[in-house]
């Protein structure tokens, strides 16, 4: 009898120690590879483009993805203010289905100095981060995306190009591209407001239809190398340049110059190590 209890408990203690082993490669991660949920490329005059999923399925409702663009060397593309000249890209949804908002974050520009004017863009590789929130999220994602925009080397080419990706319903997991599309939100702009950059614009130097504005910052530490200015209609805001210590200056031309005392101005601060830029809106003075 007592060796048939020792039985037993052997027994018991190997089917828990089994049983033991079981849960711990239960939790082991996947070891094979991540999905690729990503469209197909769609090519144009040295770029091409698709879009990717950031997870595997819908999940709740929203879903992280992101438009990939690979230019060619020598090759650039504009950001949504192009500068001097160029095409500011243009991104059409209209034909997607089950999607209730898509919000396109914009990577920071770099700003490039070419025979005389100066563009914003970008060049190599690029993604755009997407957030997704689906209508229902019990159906597929429905990506369609038509972009123009245009592609500039030694001449600039405007170029139209459609990219789709459908994103299944069910329980969401991170996709191969999960981690790119992670480094490409450190690289979108962050807010004066969260950054702690405060500043004042001055309008200077009025002229007929000709002037300045003056960008002072406040214990800005490192000092922007470049500003890029929007947001005022029918204005035209040149490239900046160093003024003093603490400033940077923008040339403009304006029908009245004195009429955007009081406007807000868009401003976009670069830097040159190439660390993400800052915006935020302004008063003008």
């Amino acid at each position: 009898m007592r060796q048939r209890s020792r039985w037993i408990v052997t027994g018991v203690l190997a089917f828990l120690g089994l049983a033991a082993v079981v849960f711990f490669f239960d939790q082991r991660e996947p070891s094979g590879p991540l999905l690729e949920l990503a469209g197909d490329w769609d090519t144009g005059v040295s770029v091409a483009t698709r879009l990717e999923s950031a997870q595997s399925a819908v999940g709740e409702g929203r879903v992280s993805a992101a438009l990939h663009m690979t230019l060619d060397p020598g090759w650039k593309t504009y950001w949504r203010v192009p500068g001097d000249s160029g095409l500011a890209p243009m991104f059409d949804w209209s034909g997607s289905k089950n999607v209730q908002t898509i919000e396109l974050l914009w990577p920071t520009p770099r700003a490039f100095d070419e025979l005389g004017e100066r563009f914003y863009g970008y060049k190599g590789d690029v993604l755009w981060p997407l957030r997704i929130t689906a209508q229902d999220p019990d159906q597929a994602v429905d990506l369609s995306l038509r972009l123009d925009f245009g592609v500039c080397s030694d001449v600039c080419i405007p170029t139209s190009i459609r990219s789709s990706l459908s994103i299944p319903p069910g329980e969401a997991g991170p996709t191969a591209h999960a981690e790119p599309i992670d480094v490409a939100l450190t690289q979108v702009p962050v807010w004066t407001s969260d950054a702690n950059l405060r500043g004042v614009v001055r309008l200077l130097n009025v002229k007929g239809y000709r002037a300045e504005l003056e960008v002072a910052l406040l214990e800005a530490d490192p000092m922007p190398s470049t500003i890029v200015a929007s947001g005022l209609k029918g204005v035209y805001l040149g490239a900046s340049h160093p003024y003093e210590e603490n400033s940077l200056m923008l040339p403009l031309e304006a029908n009245d110059p004195e009429k955007l005392r009081g406007k807000p101005i868009y401003l976009l601060f670069l830097f040159e190590d190439g660390r993400p830029g800052i915006e935020g809106a302004f008063l003008i003075e």
